[in-house]
């Protein structure tokens, strides 16, 4: 009798015991660790009102980015005001564009992230809930379970077939008779296990997606406990990173590291370091954005400190304000006499002594090689280099 070729990882006699090079490890988690040292120094000399922005920012981020990984767009407005008044004693909206559906988005996103209560299947239940609050029990024309586990075997990952008809199976999941304990194995796992937390998260991430255990939200779900597992373990008080940010500009590679990892053709020798390693590289990039948006904040703070000693007009807060916004998503920090009239909706004349002023204050500088109409000037914006 022909033996059955098996092909998913839960067929795998030893799974969930999953196997990784630690020692190949250890450089990447060393700087991990280095870059978390980095941005808890920078932290500690934030003030409270820029880092509640940038904890705002940072939520709404992961909301977004955690959904448009499986194909759900968000509004952005609508996300930032649920995350504003959800975190915010002092939030006021003039227009609140929040929804009962990026409420319960953002209720789903804190309690990941804030609640260290042990994890169990009725929390996981909840979270699930959360993500179908406008859904009406279906997705599409389809009817799907809430908050209640799959009943059925026939669970595939699938991708169109380009080029022919069909669709190709991606990952088949394992039958409904094993979840309950698989599930329950995953729990005691987060609860328990005192293995490194960047090792843990990239394993548990992993190991739920590989039960897929609901109709559909399981890459979400996934992504949560993974940052539960990190918020939880590393005791983080303050959300000032999005790793589904730097997971969503690198889907492609994501759906790839899962494929590689999930199916025994390609990963033959049962071995889960590289998929833990790609998750270690995630959270390195995403350490390194964090760094650089604390750095900012902090010489935002520097610069308006450096401006409150100046007698500085309504146009200059605003344009400077403005500028500094535009510098916070890359822009370079240059204009021009236009654009200052634009921005502060003033005349030819009072722009040109506006921008005098602010030359005078050493808060911008003219551009080398630009003269007569071509005159740009470029905001000083670190404080080391004003006069």
């Amino acid at each position: 009798m022909a033996q059955t070729i098996k092909k998913w990882i839960w067929e795998h006699k030893n799974y969930p015991n999953f196997s990784y090079d630690r020692e190949r490890l250890s450089e990447k988690i060393k700087r991990v660790e280095f870059l978390r040292g980095l941005v808890s120094s920078v932290l500690a000399i934030a003030n409270k009102d820029d880092l509640n922005e940038l904890e705002i920012t940072n939520l709404t981020n992961e909301i977004i980015n955690t959904s448009q990984i499986e194909g759900e767009y968000l509004q952005r407005d609508s996300v930032r005001d649920s995350v504003a008044k959800a975190i915010s004693q002092n939030y006021t909206s003039p227009e609140d564009m929040s929804t009962r559906h990026t409420d319960d988005l953002t209720a789903l996103m804190l309690d990941s992230h804030r609640n260290n209560e042990l994890l169990s299947i009725e929390r996981l239940h909840g979270w699930h809930s959360a993500l179908f609050t406008n859904s009406g029990g279906y997705k599409g024309v389809k009817k799907i379970h809430i908050a209640q586990f799959r009943d059925y075997d026939d669970m595939k990952v699938v991708e169109n077939a380009f080029n022919r008809a069909g669709v190709i199976v991606k990952y088949l999941a394992p039958p409904h008779k094993l979840l309950n304990d698989d599930i329950n194995s995953l729990i005691k796992y987060c609860n328990e296990s005192d293995e490194d937390p960047y090792i843990k998260s990239a394993l548990v991430h992993l190991w739920f997606v590989s039960i897929h255990p609901y109709d559909d939200g399981n890459g979400r779900i996934s992504r949560a406990i993974a940052d539960y597992v990190l918020s939880r373990d590393l005791k983080e008080e303050h959300k000032i990173y999005s790793m589904s940010t730097t997971i969503y500009a690198k889907r492609a590679q994501y759906y790839e590291m899962l494929d590689m990892a999930t199916n025994l053709h390609k990963n033959r020798h049962f071995d889960f370091t590289n998929w833990i390693e790609w998750n270690v590289d995630i959270f390195i990039s995403t350490l390194e954005k964090a760094h650089e948006d604390m750095l900012f904040i902090v010489q935002k703070a520097k610069f308006w400190d450096r401006c409150r000693m100046i007698k500085l007009t309504k146009g200059h807060t605003l344009f400077l304000s403005t500028l500094i916004d535009k510098l916070s998503k890359g822009d370079s920090g240059e204009f021009s006499n236009i654009d200052y009239r634009e921005i502060t909706n003033t005349i030819p004349m009072t722009a040109v002594r506006q921008i005098n002023k602010l030359l005078d204050y050493g808060l911008v500088q003219r551009v080398e090689g630009k003269a007569g109409r071509s005159t740009s000037y470029r905001l000083l914006f670190d404080i080391d280099k004003m006069n």
